[in-house]
């Protein structure tokens, strides 16, 4: 069964997951290279950003869209970024205000999706999930700031 939905509302969850997928691409580099004291942290937002895509993933098809598999060219750049800094340093505390402001930019994804959504199941699950990201970006600002 495909719901009615605006276009806006596919659009902003369709870019939500794609933007996820980017954040994972990310996490798979950082989980390689990651000092032990981040190391928690890091899977932490993994594992949350891995149930949420597959739930968004999930939501698209129910719209009738197809969920994006690869991530965009974002994601190529997350890998080669994480890969760069971890030849010339670890991937520890300093890498932390990058994925910090990262997953700022994931939690306004969110803001516009909640915003354009009009089922009140759709928005319960978006603001469980980007409450759920709040919560652990706030974890990285007291343990780490």
């Amino acid at each position: 069964m495909t719901l009615t939905t605006s276009a806006e509302y596919r659009d902003a969850l369709a870019k939500l997951q794609v933007r996820i997928k980017d954040t994972l691409a990310g996490y798979d580099e950082i989980l390689e290279r990651a000092e032990p004291d981040v190391r928690p942290l890091m899977e932490k937002f993994s594992a949350a950003h891995t149930a949420h895509e597959s739930d968004l993933a999930a939501r698209l098809r129910k719209h009738g869209c197809v969920p994006d598999e690869d991530g965009s060219f974002f994601s190529t750049i997350q890998r080669l970024v994480f890969k760069t800094r971890a030849v010339f340093d670890d991937l520890d505390e300093d890498v932390l205000n990058s994925v910090i402001k990262g997953e700022e930019r994931v939690l306004s994804l969110y803001d516009a999706a909640i915003a354009a959504a009009r089922d009140e199941d759709e928005i319960a699950l978006l603001s469980r999930q980007r409450g759920e990201l709040h919560e652990l970006v706030q974890t990285a600002h007291r343990e780490f700031n």
